[in-house]
């Protein structure tokens, strides 16, 4: 049976009482009712954008959610996990410092931020999946106890997922960092001797101190390194490879089953939006104000994250008549996250596109 995803076309250069009512008929149609009870903790996940990040959902975009939420007497809060690399996001303090930054602030949106994994990212649970890379889970606590959860994902490329919408947002983002170091386990980069000039920067980087310079050259210590990526994206001098086919396709695998440890206690109870505009070749954490990839899309809504992930991917190659997650990333088949999501049952490759107009 084909699961539903529900479209609206629309665009950053709409004004906000136009976004407004294209949100509000997009979760009508949904029935935003029959996925939240009366004093249900609703989380809505999101990610608040790296420091100087524009591309993130627009605030005013989230107050929008908000308010629907609690038409129906639902408690929402906005929530994130902090991260692994060495940013504002990796403790929770500055996180929320930066999300009040960013507009984020409950005078704006209407509901408080929640860190999920909690002051220091130990907050976890584990979830029994029995799958082919883990027995079991750790998602954040704020995730677990919540008994709703609508998740907003700004669509992108990504680094080593070469997509990322609702699959990597609650798949990376409800992980503790103990989950996040297992998604990373296989993405040990190495140093290129021949390109390497010793500038220094992928040491002053690393969030684990897992690099220093070994002769003229900097070496990476396999044994300490986390996988983060980070000097990856800092090296100016292309002096940092990681296997990128193995290695995503792994990574890839890992998190779609976070993913469905995520949703195993919120069958019935969980709503996917994903906002196909301003698409960026990176991701929030990584992008500041990137150009966009192709032109905005739209709004998509779905009860299933597989589905809603694989439409919003088939439209935004459709309107760039190629595909342009394959283009900005070749080495990587960011296939593999539908397709393996799919295989465990985290949800349907096959769905009807509803449009609403």
């Amino acid at each position: 049976m084909k699961s539903k995803v529900y479209f609206v076309k629309a665009a950053l250069t709409e004004d906000l009482d136009t976004i407004k009512e294209k949100t509000k008929s997009l979760l009508g149609t949904i029935n935003l009712k029959k996925f939240i009870r009366k004093d249900d903790f609703v989380a809505i996940k999101l990610t608040f954008g790296e420091e100087e990040n524009k591309g993130h959902i627009n605030p005013a975009y989230v107050r929008f959610v908000v308010d629907e939420v609690k038409s129906f007497r639902g408690k929402p809060f906005l929530t994130d996990t902090n991260t692994l690399y060495k940013e504002k996001r990796q403790n929770t303090i500055d996180h929320l410092s930066l999300a009040y930054e960013h507009g984020f602030a409950p005078d704006i949106t209407g509901a408080p931020v929640v860190i999920a994994d909690g002051l220091r990212s130990d907050e976890g649970v584990e979830i029994s999946i029995n799958k082919k890379h883990f027995k079991s889970v750790k998602i954040a606590r704020a995730c677990v106890d919540g008994d709703s959860l609508i998740v907003l994902s700004h669509v992108t490329g990504h680094m080593m997922t070469g997509f990322a919408a609702a699959i990597k947002n609650i798949g990376m983002g409800f992980a503790t960092r103990t989950g996040k170091l297992h998604q990373h386990s296989n993405a040990k980069p190495s140093v290129l001797t021949s390109k390497c000039n010793a500038c220094r920067l992928c040491i002053a980087n690393c969030p684990v101190d897992a690099i220093v310079i070994q002769g003229k050259t900097a070496y990476i210590k396999e044994d300490i390194c986390i996988g983060c990526g980070d000097c990856l994206v800092v090296c100016r001098e292309d002096a940092i490879k990681i296997s990128w086919d193995e290695t995503s396709n792994y990574m890839q695998e890992k998190m779609t089953e976070h993913a469905l440890g995520v949703v195993k206690n919120k069958e019935g109870k969980s709503i996917f939006l994903n906002y196909a505009m301003k698409i960026t070749r990176s991701c929030d954490c990584m992008a500041k104000d990137d150009p966009s990839i192709v032109c905005d899309i739209g709004i998509l809504a779905s009860a299933d994250p597989v589905a809603i992930d694989k439409a919003t991917a088939d439209l935004v190659n459709e309107v760039a008549k190629s595909d342009v997650f394959k283009k900005e990333y070749p080495k990587i088949d960011w296939t593999v996250q539908l397709n393996y999501g799919a295989e465990i049952g985290l949800g349907n490759l096959e769905y009807d596109l509803i449009e609403i107009k």
